[in-house]
């Protein structure tokens, strides 16, 4: 890869252009194979500055992993003027198209956040939590029961995982897997005493 020209920018633009490098080459590669070479190459600086900014290649990976995190948050948030269902559904295709253009990496994220990494768990705990608040807020569930937040925080493990192995050769198409999401989520809503309001 050739080297970008070097350009002088203050540390909070450098830090960001360097995570941006990397998410952007996350739609490419799982994470732990993005290269600090490659990086640095691509930014126009060298090794050690890049080592200035995110002092190991551990803090660079968990940087990029946090901005590609809130990506997904940004890219699955839908249009609040819609009713509660119609919010979900387009929640759910955004994130099963996301997942479709970022397999490897996502399916890397998700996997490694559950290993044994206690910051690269932290990324994929708050990125959950941040979809189950998403959902109890668009239903009014300021103050979900114990019931209905487990229910929610399940559906969203469930959607990681039926995602990532229709993208390993399930035979659900696309719509049947949106379908079969927001189905069990309405179906887990109503069993935790909760319901997903309509259009009225």
């Amino acid at each position: 890869m050739a080297t970008s020209p070097r350009t002088r920018l203050d540390p909070d633009a450098r830090r960001a252009q360097l995570v941006e490098l990397g998410r952007r080459m996350l739609s490419t590669r799982p994470l732990d194979t993005v290269a600090i070479d490659e990086i640095a190459a691509e930014a126009g600086i060298s090794r050690g500055l890049l080592f200035h900014y995110f002092p190991t290649k551990r803090d660079y990976h968990l940087a990029v992993a946090r901005a590609a995190a809130q990506d997904l948050l940004r890219r699955t948030d839908p249009d609040p003027s819609l009713d509660a269902l119609s919010q979900l559904r387009a929640s759910v295709e955004a994130f099963v198209d996301y997942v479709s253009e970022n397999r490897d990496p996502y399916t890397a994220f998700i996997r490694g956040a559950a290993g044994g990494d206690p910051e690269a768990r932290a990324v994929g705990d708050a990125t959950r939590e941040a979809f189950t608040q998403r959902v109890l807020a668009r239903m009014g569930a300021d103050r979900p029961s114990p019931r209905l937040r487990v229910a929610v925080r399940g559906w969203v493990a469930f959607t990681e995982e039926v995602t990532v192995d229709r993208m390993a050769g399930e035979a659900l198409d696309r719509d049947e897997l949106v379908a079969l999401i927001v189905e069990a989520l309405v179906t887990l809503v109503r069993m935790g005493g909760g319901e997903l309001p309509g259009p009225a």
